[in-house]
C-alpha cells in the first residue's frame, strides 16, 4: 500500500482495489481457497430478520458487504467499503452491523473502510459498542501485526472455534457427553500399615477422560505420574499409571451429599526376578516369586464448577501372603 494517497481523487472502487484488496491478500484470504473471499453476495432474504410474515415490520437491508471473508470456510467476517467523502457515522456503522448480523451471514466481526479510516467492530456487541480497531490509513502498515492478530484466518479460528453439536447424554451439569480430564492430584492421607511415606504421598493426574460405554455406564480413564521414578515403576507394575474406573450412577453429581461413586477392581501379577520398590524401606528388591495382587479402589465425589473432587479408598490384597494394605485419601481433577 502506498504511503501517500490523495483521497480527493478516490472513489469507493478505488478504496476496494487499492487499499482493501491488498490488505485482504496480505492477511491470507484468496477466492476459492480454504480462506475464501466472497464479493458482494446477494441474500435470499434481503431483510433484517427471517421468518416474519409481516414484511412491513421487517426492514430491507440498506447495505451490502463488499467482502465476506471466510476463515477455514467456517467463520465469517465482513468489510464494507465506502467512498472517502462518506462519514463513518452511526448510520453507516448500523448498516454494516445489520448485514453482518443477518442470519444468512452471521459474521463475527464487521469492518468499514473509506480509505482514510479502517474500523472493526465485534458483531455480537452491537453497533453501539466501541470499535475493536480504529486506524488511519497510515496506521494500516504501522499496526499491521495488530490487524493480523485479530483478522487473519488463524486468529479468527483461534478466537472463534467452531464447536460441534453434542447430541449425547451429558456427563454432568454443564458438561458434554465426553469430558476431558486436564489435570489433578491424588493425595494419600493414611494407610493401614502406618507408613509415613504413603501418608505424605501425592500422585499427579496428567490427563484422561470420562465417557459412557454401550450400557450407559460412566467410565473414567486416568493417567497418573508419580513423584519419583521408582514409585512410577511400582505404580506401572500395579496398573495404576493408567487405569479405568466405572460408575453405575447416571451423572456426575454436583451435590456433596449425594456423591458419584466410581469403582475399579483389577488383579495384576508381578513376575519373579523383576526389581521393585519396597515401600517399607524405600529400597528396590528382586521379587523372589510371582506375586498376585488384587487392587480394589472406590472413589466418591461431586462436581464444583469444572472441579471434580472427593475421597477415595484402596485395598491392595497380596494373595500369595494373604496380606491386605488399605490406603485412603482425597483427589481432585479438572474437567473440560
Amino acid at each position: 500500500m502506498s504511503q501517500s494517497i490523495n483521497f480527493q481523487n478516490f472513489n469507493e472502487t478505488d478504496v476496494r482495489e487499492e487499499i482493501l484488496a491488498p490488505l485482504i491478500r496480505a492477511l491470507g484470504y484468496r477466492s476459492g481457497s480454504e480462506h475464501n473471499v466472497v464479493r458482494e453476495q446477494s441474500l435470499r432474504y434481503p431483510r433484517a430478520f427471517l421468518g416474519r410474515k409481516n414484511t412491513k415490520k421487517d426492514p430491507i437491508l440498506r447495505g451490502k458487504a463488499d467482502y465476506i471473508l471466510e476463515a477455514g470456510s467456517k467463520v465469517r467476517w465482513i468489510i464494507e467499503a465506502k467512498s472517502p467523502d462518506v462519514e463513518m457515522d452511526f448510520d453507516s456503522i448500523d448498516q454494516a452491523y445489520t448485514y453482518a448480523n443477518h442470519p444468512e451471514i452471521r459474521a463475527v466481526y464487521f469492518a468499514l473502510c473509506n480509505g482514510k479510516r479502517f474500523i472493526v467492530f465485534q458483531t455480537n456487541q452491537g453497533p453501539e459498542a466501541g470499535a475493536l480497531l480504529n486506524l488511519t490509513f497510515e496506521e494500516l502498515q504501522e499496526k499491521y501485526q495488530t490487524i493480523e492478530n485479530l483478522l487473519s484466518p488463524h486468529s479468527i479460528l483461534r478466537d472463534h472455534p467452531v464447536l460441534e453439536r453434542d447430541m449425547g447424554v451429558p456427563i454432568g451439569h454443564g458438561l458434554r457427553s465426553v469430558v476431558r480430564i486436564t489435570n489433578g492430584v491424588i493425595s494419600y492421607c493414611g494407610n493401614s500399615v502406618n507408613l509415613p511415606s504413603l501418608t505424605e504421598l501425592q500422585i499427579g493426574i496428567s490427563g484422561g477422560a470420562i465417557e459412557r460405554n454401550e450400557s450407559g455406564q460412566m467410565l473414567a480413564f486416568l493417567n497418573t505420574v508419580a513423584p519419583t521414578r521408582s514409585m512410577q515403576l511400582l505404580n506401572q507394575r500395579l496398573g495404576l499409571t493408567s487405569f479405568e474406573m466405572i460408575s453405575e450412577d447416571r451423572y456426575i453429581s454436583n451435590d456433596s451429599k449425594t456423591p458419584t461413586v466410581f469403582i475399579s477392581d483389577k488383579t495384576v501379577i508381578l513376575p519373579a526376578g523383576e526389581r521393585l520398590l519396597d515401600i517399607n524401606s524405600w529400597q528396590e528388591f528382586v521379587i523372589p516369586e510371582n506375586i498376585v495382587c488384587r487392587v480394589q479402589t472406590q472413589a466418591s465425589g461431586h462436581l464444583q464448577g469444572n472441579l471434580f473432587h472427593g475421597d477415595f479408598s484402596s485395598i491392595m490384597h497380596y494373595q500369595n501372603v494373604d496380606r491386605l494394605i488399605n490406603l485412603y485419601g482425597k483427589y481432585e481433577m479438572y474437567v473440560a
